[in-house]
């Protein structure tokens, strides 16, 4: 297994999180090049990973400093790290809704491919442990044939968290990969909460972040009612592996892949879900359950008839599961 070393104390660690982890909190420093910063915030962190060090950051580390750092203008990046920072820490949303124009038509047209720069290889924290053992041994209920989507904890659980969340979605896969793990943990392993994905592959009856959204909807689903066992090891598998959003990655090859490396037992079943659209009665039934619920944003939390994005407001998600376990 490969070795991950603080740049500091020289300690070493089994993932790349866990050095990134133990390099900031022990030392305030920053685990690629080892400066130290002091009594800096987290922001901070993330905005030097993302003006510093644009090309070395992982596929996670980046989806999360953009999540943060969404403050950071282009003008910073460009006074503190020049064009190529500027535009390369641009998101493909802040690039599409930043204005029109020829500008802006060409720093759309520069900016994609240096955007997607970050590695789509599979992270090391995917493969080598770290926090995934919650979401990937999730409890599911004793005859998952009952329900239609993929669902983890006891049918008599206190209450019912729907998640809707996209495949495509980089904010879902920090979600799923990151504070999903601790709500499992917290509330459906003790039999709080029982847990449901809802893939929103449409938004008003077209799909939701590139045509091949539809298509990973049909092999989740085809995941869970052929294989329920493995379908949250594949959840976490394809997340924490999520190409760029930007790329049309979701095809028949490239799902499969994902399964088999998930551990799914019977992979047929996917590429003739794909290919006959087999749960689109399913799929198109959640994007008129979103729009009922009002969601509009994928990841979102429906608890007791309340939405909530869990990335903005972890703290109200919890209290939300927790009024709604209280009133049961």
């Amino acid at each position: 297994m490969t070795a991950h070393t603080c740049p500091i104390c020289t300690d070493q660690f089994e993932t790349a999180g866990a050095a990134r982890d133990h390099t900031w909190n022990a030392h305030s420093a920053y685990h690629y090049c080892g400066e130290q910063f002091g009594d800096e915030t987290d922001e901070q962190l993330y905005r030097h990973w993302l003006v510093a060090h644009p090309d070395d950051l992982s596929r996670v580390d980046y989806k999360r400093a953009e999540t943060v750092v969404d403050s950071l203008t282009f003008s910073e990046r460009l006074s503190e790290g020049g064009v190529g920072a500027a535009v390369g820490g641009l998101t493909r949303r802040q690039l599409l809704l930043g204005g029109g124009g020829a500008a802006t038509a060409g720093l759309v047209i520069g900016a994609t491919a240096l955007s997607n720069n970050t590695s789509t290889e599979p992270d090391d924290d995917a493969t080598a442990g770290g926090d995934t053992g919650a979401v990937t041994t999730a409890p599911i209920p004793d005859s998952p044939g009952d329900f239609r989507y993929a669902t983890m904890g006891s049918a008599d659980a206190d209450v019912t968290v729907t998640y809707f969340g996209s495949w495509k979605c980089p904010y879902c896969a920090q979600f799923s990969t990151e504070m999903l793990s601790q709500l499992v943990t917290d509330y459906v392993e003790p039999g709080t909460v029982a847990l449901e994905f809802r893939n929103l592959a449409y938004i008003g009856g077209d799909p939701f972040l590139g045509p091949d959204a539809p298509a990973a909807g049909q092999a989740g689903l085809a995941v869970w009612n052929t294989d329920p066992a493995s379908y949250w090891p594949f959840h976490e598998y394809v997340f924490r592996n999520q190409p760029p959003e930007s790329d049309q990655w979701a095809t028949a090859d490239r799902l499969v892949e994902f399964a088999q490396a998930a551990g799914v037992s019977e992979t047929a079943s996917i590429r003739r879900a794909i290919q006959e659209n087999q749960y689109d009665d399913a799929l198109r039934a959640t994007d008129r359950a979103a729009s009922d619920s009002g969601v509009d944003a994928t990841p979102t939390l429906l608890i007791n008839g309340t939405t909530v994005n869990p990335l903005g407001n972890e703290e109200r998600a919890r209290q939300l599961i927790e009024d709604a376990a209280g009133s049961n």
